[in-house]
């Protein structure tokens, strides 16, 4: 048994704690309650929030290393917790309408693509499940898409008919076109469609708009499921080889977001990264009057929110610096949204 599992082990499990002890042990570690009372805490945690979201967001706020206030968080009031969350709800409510969209007008553009390079729209699926994937990746679609077809329990809801409706078991996938494979698969399997078809027809462009949708992907999935965003822009990422797009760093250039200190930092954080990705790809393919009015409606409107509570994180610049850079990146790429925060 290792040091650090044995000492998991002789820690036991974590008690359940009341919510009057959930405060006791926010304030045993700094946390104070001048701008929010204590009641109000109390209601908060038993009736919006629980207490392992709500301290996430303590990750943002430095630990004091010396005195004897030592391993307390320094400057943290419990109205920040409560106000971050609200940000974040926020924030994931954005990105996640933004990301389907970008999704949904992906897809429209492949059938469009498809057009101008003389698909037959069934000839395309057929080559990217048999050229493209090997045997284990080309079941695993097929398996998928037949239980969802078929009668019984796995029947899915909402597309199962059509499925069905294209499906044969001894031809497998033979008689599904483009236009109904974009509407039944997942984001994860088109993404790699759209790079298989950015290969096919030799688009560079579109090769590297397809870095981007995978970046948008991780974040409409992080979102959906109703994941904290926010407790993790106050730190750099363990990235691996996953490098923010050309295209998005030659859109800041031009729009004078000179690669700086500051910008290199902020970008390496993924979540930062994925979250001006995705911004970016907005720009790109969210191109409609409509859609993008809707968008900017709601970046104004967590433009104004962020307004509202900004004064009580003035000596946080984690996170002012965070929110000054995130409306940077939408003034780039969704600029009308200024103008609603006004409203």
């Amino acid at each position: 048994m290792t040091d650090a599992l044995a000492e998991n082990v002789s820690r036991g499990p974590k008690p359940t704690l009341a919510v009057s002890e959930q405060i006791a042990h926010l304030k045993s570690r700094g946390v104070t309650f001048e701008l929010c009372s204590e009641a109000e805490a109390a209601d908060y945690l038993r009736t919006a929030n629980n207490l392992l979201r709500a301290s996430s967001y303590r990750k943002l706020f430095p630990i004091k290393a010396a005195g004897a206030h030592a391993g307390e968080y320094a400057g943290l009031d419990f109205e920040h917790l409560r106000a971050l969350s609200s940000l974040d709800r926020m924030l994931r409510a954005c990105l996640l309408s933004i990301a389907l969209d970008i999704e949904h007008f992906a897809r429209i553009e492949i059938l469009d693509a498809c057009e101008e390079h003389g698909e037959d729209g069934y000839g395309i699926v057929l080559d990217y499940l048999h050229i493209k994937l090997n045997h284990k990746g080309r079941n695993h679609i097929e398996g998928g898409l037949k239980a969802r077809g078929a009668d019984g329990d796995t029947h899915d809801e909402y597309s199962g008919d059509l499925i069905a409706k294209h499906y044969d078991t001894d031809e497998h996938l033979d008689r599904m076109p483009a236009w109904v494979f974009l509407e039944t698969i997942e984001f994860r399997v088109f993404t790699d469609f759209y790079l298989f078809c950015a290969e096919r027809w030799g688009d560079g462009e579109m090769l590297q708009r397809h870095y981007v949708l995978k970046s948008v992907r991780a974040l409409r999935n992080a979102c959906a499921h109703n994941s904290c965003i926010l407790n993790g822009v106050g730190k750099a990422s363990k990235r691996g080889d996953w490098i923010t797009s050309r295209l998005v760093t030659d859109s800041l250039n031009e729009h004078g977001m000179r690669r700086t200190k500051s910008r290199r930092d902020k970008l390496s954080n993924l979540r930062i990264t994925q979250i001006a990705e995705t911004l970016f790809a907005d720009s790109v393919f969210c191109t409609r009057p409509h859609t993008t009015e809707r968008h900017a409606r709601m970046l104004g409107s967590l433009r104004s929110a962020w307004k509202d509570v900004r004064a009580i994180f003035q000596k946080n610049p984690t996170i002012t610096s965070f929110f000054d850079f995130f409306f940077k990146l939408v003034d780039i790429w969704v600029p009308s949204s200024a103008e609603y925060s006004q409203m």
